[in-house]
């Protein structure tokens, strides 16, 4: 069995230059400037005992304007470690190739659009486009702000994914995140804006699974970071583009559209060491409104559909499914006002003005205009397509030294 370990590395303008409105939200990219968290991330993958891999680095811009100094800055990073396993580069040059050579040679039934170096869902399917194209049967996803410390962790992976257990194919894993000061749990937060948001104690609730037994168990969250899916599975289901940020619980609820249950490992960890986001919290909590209200929106537009099955808001429970009932807009609503006053107290008049924004973002603009469910089904059929081409054309699978 082989993996594909894929790390999207985020990147954007040098800390000198100011915050750019056009820019993509991710929450924390790393400033052009800056030696960032990359290179040690890579340095750990060498920790692994099993080398039955290949690792691939998407180099992500905030802007296109940067594209071409992050896709340099990324090799350069990505140099030193050559000569311990295979890596390759992609970044928003080969995105474009890609689009090219499916538009020359896929045909019209093939949407060159479903490729993407932007925004968290498009860059997860790349994630998954690039363990296709290594000629993998596992992508390992993996983020440049995290490290490994467990040399057995491919181990791990290998002895449960694509096999059966109770009856059931397991076709997709959900690690877990140890923090920097250690443990699992997320310390309370100290922001008394954020009184009215319950996501942390909720999540902590959730995350009461990774101490229980057996090993592996249904999980109603999963970690970006630290998920294993296996090529049965991607060939089927999609990253939803539409989702602006926990676009990994949302592929979990499209996972079980399809009746595929993602299992959590208890064994399966990697250590988590986020640097400090330069995302202010106004910003950050916009793309959380956003986030929930479209998620919500989607399991509401279920139709009884051949081949699929209808998924209940109590599978996702408690976290993240408590942030997609019927009160999530009255829940943002304090939040947002608590938001502003904080802002008003430091006399940041941009942040108060952005805080109250957020309450007509949530109330009108947040709310999608299309149906999401069909909307998902139908771009998942075109990701399907694309991918059948993909697994009979090797022509970019060539560009990569594996």
């Amino acid at each position: 069995m082989k993996a594909t370990i894929v790390i999207p590395s985020y990147w954007g303008r040098r800390s000198t230059e100011p915050l750019n409105m056009d820019d993509a939200v991710y929450d924390h990219p790393t400033p052009l400037d800056v030696t960032g968290t990359l290179g040690r991330a890579l340095v750990s993958i060498d920790v692994l005992e099993n080398r039955d891999f290949n690792v691939v680095v998407l180099a992500c811009a905030t802007n296109p304007e940067i594209a071409t100094d992050v896709e340099r800055r990324v090799s350069e990073i990505t140099e030193p470690v050559r000569s311990k396993f295979p890596v390759a580069v992609l970044s928003h040059s080969f995105e474009q190739r890609m689009k090219e050579h499916v538009i020359e040679e896929a045909g019209p039934g093939v949407d060159p659009d479903v490729v993407s170096l932007t925004g968290y869902s498009n860059i997860r399917n790349m994630c998954l486009l690039a363990a296709e194209m290594a000629g993998s049967e596992v992508a390992v996803l993996f983020d440049d702000d995290e490290v490994y410390e467990d040399p057995r962790y491919l181990d791990r992976v290998f002895e449960n994914i694509g096999r059966e257990r109770d009856g059931r194919f397991v076709g997709a894993l959900a690690g877990y995140y140890i923090r920097p000061e250690g443990g699992y749990l997320i310390p309370p937060p100290d922001d008394w804006y954020m009184a009215e948001w319950p996501m942390v104690p909720l999540m902590n609730e959730s995350f009461g699974l990774i101490g229980e037994g057996p090993r592996l168990k249904p999980t109603p969250f999963v970690f970006g970071g630290n998920m294993v899916v296996h090529r049965d599975v991607w060939r089927k289901v999609a990253f939803d583009p539409n989702v602006r940020r926990g676009e990994d619980i949302d592929y979990l609820t499209n996972c079980k559209f399809f009746d595929i249950d993602f299992m959590l490992d208890n064994e399966l960890s990697i250590r988590h060491l986020p640097p400090s986001s330069t995302v202010p919290a106004w910003q950050h909590f916009r793309e959380n409104i956003y986030r929930f209200i479209y998620a919500r929106e989607k399991l509401a537009g279920q139709v009884p559909t051949e081949g699929l099955r209808m998924v209940d808001v109590s599978e996702l429970d408690p976290y993240p499914g408590r942030c997609m009932r019927d009160d999530l807009e009255d829940m943002i609503f304090k939040t947002c006002v608590l938001q502003g006053l904080f802002y008003l107290d430091r006399g940041d008049e941009l942040g108060f003005t952005e805080s109250m924004r957020n309450v007509k973002h949530a109330r009108f603009d947040a709310r999608p205009q299309h149906d999401p469910f069909t909307w998902y089904l139908e771009f998942n059929r075109r990701w399907t397509r694309l991918l059948e081409f993909l697994a009979a054309d090797d022509t970019l699978s060539r560009e990569l030294p594996f």
